[in-house]
């Protein structure tokens, strides 16, 4: 949330949605983060119908539908060079690295998603939500208050998981802006596909708490 100065200036043409508080996650305090949920959930019908138009994609909740949006999605999103402000915060962050692992980041980082691109994913994240939500009734939006635990502590979360690779299994949360981050970014290696949403529902499915 706090690096939107970091983009380049040009006009938009997608409605991006604005969160009402404007500071890292870990830094709200409890009233914070029960209205930032609040909010994020009294947003995520008008944001899916606003994707849906925008698209030209029908977001009829199904699992099938997430090939449809993902295959659009890797048609519009558009990469920029990063600004020379963020590659400087970055610069200033790896010193003290070995050059080799300095150089490899600084290339990782040259490039990045246009604002546009990043709220887009937001949406699709909470569109991805939505469609676990409506085809796994032991699905439902949480969050925790725990940084400590984890790196998600404050955000929406889709919570209902159990990681049964473990013995004793234990619960686990998924973070949908994160994890469609981490799918986006396939295409800058070119890795990416139409069924990178598919394939990470069916992932995490044999989670699903029963």
């Amino acid at each position: 949330m706090g690096e939107i100065m970091y983009w380049q200036k040009k006009r938009l043409s997608y409605d991006i949605l604005i969160p009402p508080i404007q500071k890292p996650f870990e830094e709200f305090n409890l009233s914070e983060t029960e209205t930032y949920f609040k909010w994020y959930i009294s947003q995520i019908c008008n944001r899916i119908k606003y994707l849906q138009n925008y698209s030209d994609i029908t977001l009829n909740y199904s699992v099938d539908s997430l090939v449809d949006i993902w295959g659009w999605f890797l048609r519009t999103a558009e990469i920029e060079k990063t600004s020379k402000s963020k590659m400087n915060e970055v610069r200033r962050q790896l010193k003290g690295q070995p050059k080799e692992i300095a150089e490899v980041v600084l290339k990782e980082q040259s490039e990045q998603f246009t604002l546009e691109t990043e709220y887009i994913i937001r949406d699709i994240a909470m569109y991805f939500g939505e469609v676990y939500i409506k085809n796994n009734s032991a699905i439902s939006w949480g969050y925790h208050t725990d940084v400590k635990a984890d790196s998600f502590a404050n955000m929406p979360l889709l919570v209902g998981f159990e990681d049964r690779d473990f013995d004793p299994p234990f619960k686990a949360n998924f973070e949908p802006v994160e994890m469609l981050h981490i799918q986006a970014c396939n295409i800058f290696d070119n890795s990416q596909s139409d069924k990178d949403l598919l394939n990470l529902y069916n992932t995490w499915k044999r989670m699903v708490y029963n």
